[in-house]
């Protein structure tokens, strides 16, 4: 202790001993906070210096060493090339099962003043292989030496004659170059002041979002065309000459016939992942029944590539990421108040996460104990989450598992997330099966009696009413399947979904309403809608001043009417009507072939054709049958079809031009159209004067 403290300590009386054990204490607890911080700058340090490579900067260099290959006083190398020709879409050469380890491409080089080098290039560095060229011998990818920060560093170390020589060359002469990695950045940890831990973490992130220096290149990778790090600004862009502009934009790939799948292109760097963007397509169209045997699986789209150089966003995500793996139960929430700041709705931030390693860290979170870090999650995920290059990898990851067994805990608001990141995921046919094989449709099913049936506090109503909208809206994403409107029946949701289709809010309306006309291409789920007097709610929403809210109630008449009792519901609650009106929305597609679906249906009982006549259905009908999409014409044909079966609209059919309208759909190929055309046709060629 007299060595801790000092000599004092031997001369002080023993009524002072207890003061002074207080003091060493203190100092002891400073001393060892101030070691630990040290320890932890020295740690962050040198994490932070590792190499990481990307193919694109790989390919520059090798290019660049080219030039030196040849004969002549500026000669440095005999020889350099690739030991394949093929080049992926992520920019490797190496084989896929080799780029899960890192590795990007394998070049061998021959030097002025020794044998052949077999190099590897992976993304933690460059070293020697073990001879690897032609012959794909696992033996020969084994690592014969350090890693070196690039090419030229290691031929610097094995050849003297490149070392020699490289310094006479002008690129050289210039102020030694920076070492530039494009996927470092340097962290400074603060020194420990007198501030709470939780000052000091939100301190830090700041700095890292904003308070990073801006990087100027050297005059060699000028010369190259690899500008910023960030990428060039607009005013570099106008300085550029057309023919660097040319070398930076030749750098587009095309894709592979079969690009890797979602689960082979995880952990590769960003470059390479927008290579490999799959993007949204449309699933099903709402005029016919959707059943599981008919739906496809989300295909990849081509898409070029923006730049081969990152935007600042992407190096925000990456502070944030690596301060997430290593942050603490209280750190963890402040990064991800940090990661919702950003703009998470842009690709590249999405994609950032992907690539850093953040998906994999958010959906672990999900099997925490921590409810903030679970909300917080979730939040990040529901937004992210509408990239469908995401949401594939969220089902390879497993992460509907995790979401599913997250709506057994009874926090409504994590309840409400989990239920929405759901809806958002299960948009192809795999999600789907898996939420349903795990019990997640019952669950979702439950979570719609959150519904308040009693008076309640005015903020558990509201969050009740999410929680009951997410879960509608996870409901109806699940329904495009067969099994799952099955499932969705003997959970008990028909009378659920019917009591909420009474509800004065649209928002809650909308994916009750979407759920029901999915699910009403199966016969039971008609009947119970009949049974349970949705019809009359229906038709009511069909007053609605929201386009999307009329659009799928017409949808959902339109599946219902295929039954009489149905078609007389909709008479006895003055829905033709409305049904007649939503005809004038001509420029909004989807609407319009989801309203003359309906009338089609409707019409096939006479009572309802002498109703649309009052309103003049018939006319704005036969304007519809030029300039349509083929969802549209199927259903104007067929309700003319039903039409012509009174003789007097067999003449105005005429007399409006609709024969010869009627005759030129027979050259398409649908065959739904051309079997209404003829239907149609027919009726109406019973009248000698129409023949004519």
């Amino acid at each position: 202790m007299v060595k801790i403290v000092g000599q004092s300590l031997a001369n002080t009386s023993e009524e002072d001993i207890s003061t002074l054990e207080i003091d060493v204490r203190v100092k002891l607890f400073i001393l060892l906070r101030n070691t630990d911080e040290k320890i932890l700058n020295k740690f962050v340090g040198e994490i932070t210096k590792q190499v990481k490579l990307l193919p694109t900067a790989v390919e520059e260099e090798v290019d660049f060493l080219r030039q030196y290959c040849t004969e002549g006083g500026k000669r440095l190398l005999k020889s350099l090339r690739y030991t394949s020709d093929y080049e992926f879409p992520n920019g490797c050469r190496a084989p896929p099962w080799r780029q899960l380890l890192g590795e990007i491409c394998y070049v061998v080089i021959e030097p002025c003043d020794a044998e052949a080098l077999y190099i590897t290039c992976s993304s933690s560095g460059v070293f020697l292989n073990a001879g690897l060229d032609k012959e794909e011998d696992e033996s020969l990818y084994e690592r014969q030496s350090d890693y070196y920060e690039d090419i030229a560093t290691l031929l610097k170390r094995v050849s003297p004659h490149f070392e020699e020589n490289v310094k006479k060359q002008y690129f050289v002469e210039q102020k030694p170059r920076r070492s530039i990695h494009l996927a470092h950045v340097v962290y400074e940890i603060e020194q420990a002041q007198p501030k709470t831990p939780e000052e000091r973490e939100w301190e830090k992130l700041q700095r890292a979002l904003y308070g990073r220096k801006k990087r100027e290149p050297c005059q060699r990778w000028r010369n190259l065309g690899v500008l910023t790090i960030c990428g060039a600004t607009e005013e570099e862009e106008l300085l550029m000459s057309p023919a660097e502009r040319k070398r930076l934009g030749s750098k587009n790939k095309t894709m592979m016939k079969s690009g890797l799948t979602a689960a082979s292109s995880i952990g590769l760097t960003a470059s390479q992942r927008r290579k490999s963007i799959v993007a949204s397509f449309p699933e099903e169209h709402f005029s016919g029944s959707s059943s599981e045997s008919e739906e496809e699986e989300e295909q990849t789209e081509r898409r070029p590539d923006t730049s081969t150089e990152l935007q600042s966003e992407y190096w925000q995500v990456q502070k944030l990421v690596k301060y997430l793996k290593a942050a603490d139960q209280t750190a963890t929430v402040l990064v991800l108040c940090a990661m919702m700041d950003l703009d998470l709705m842009k690709e590249v931030i999405q994609l950032a996460i992907l690539d850093l390693g953040g998906l994999e860290l958010l959906l672990n979170l999900l099997d925490t104990t921590d409810i903030r870090s679970k909300i917080g999650s979730l939040k990040i995920l529901a937004k992210i989450s509408q990239n469908v290059i995401i949401r594939q990898t969220i089902v390879n990851m497993r992460g509907l598992q995790r979401m599913v067994n997250n709506l057994d805990i009874p926090v409504k608001e994590l309840q409400a997330l989990a239920s929405e990141t759901i809806a958002h995921v299960a948009k192809f046919r795999r999600a789907r099966r898996i939420v349903r094989v795990h019990g997640g449709i019952s669950k979702l099913v439950k979570l719609l009696e959150c519904f308040p049936y009693s008076a309640t506090p005015e903020e558990d109503m509201e969050m009740n009413l999410e929680v009951a909208r997410c879960g509608a809206s996870a409901l109806w994403s699940l329904s495009k399947s067969s099994k799952n409107k099955e499932a969705i029946r003997k959970a008990g949701g028909i009378p659920l979904l019917g009591f909420l289709l009474r509800s004065p809010y649209e928002d809650m309306v909308i994916p009750v309403v979407g759920t029901l006309q999915e699910c009403a291409s199966q016969k039971n789920y008609r009947v119970a809608i009949e049974n349970e007097g949705m019809v009359k709610d229906l038709v009511k929403n069909l007053r609605s001043d929201n386009e999307e809210l009329q659009m799928l109630c017409a949808s959902a008449i339109f599946k219902c009417a295929e039954d009489k009792l149905t078609r007389d519901l909709v008479r006895s609650h003055q829905g033709l009507q409305p049904l007649v009106s939503l005809l004038s929305k001509a420029e909004n597609k989807q609407l319009l072939a989801a309203a003359t679906g309906a009338i089609w249906k409707c019409s096939i009982s006479m009572e309802n054709v002498a109703i649309f006549q009052e309103y003049k259905a018939l006319q704005i009908l036969i304007g519809l049958l030029t300039e349509q999409p083929e969802e549209v014409l199927v259903n104007v044909v067929g309700a003319l079809g039903q039409f012509a079966r009174i003789p007097a609209n067999k003449s105005i059919i005429c007399n409006g031009g609709g024969i010869r309208a009627l005759i030129n759909l027979l050259n398409g190929t649908n065959q739904a159209l051309l079997v209404n055309v003829a239907k149609a046709v027919g009726a109406c060629a019973t009248e000698r004067d129409n023949v004519a």
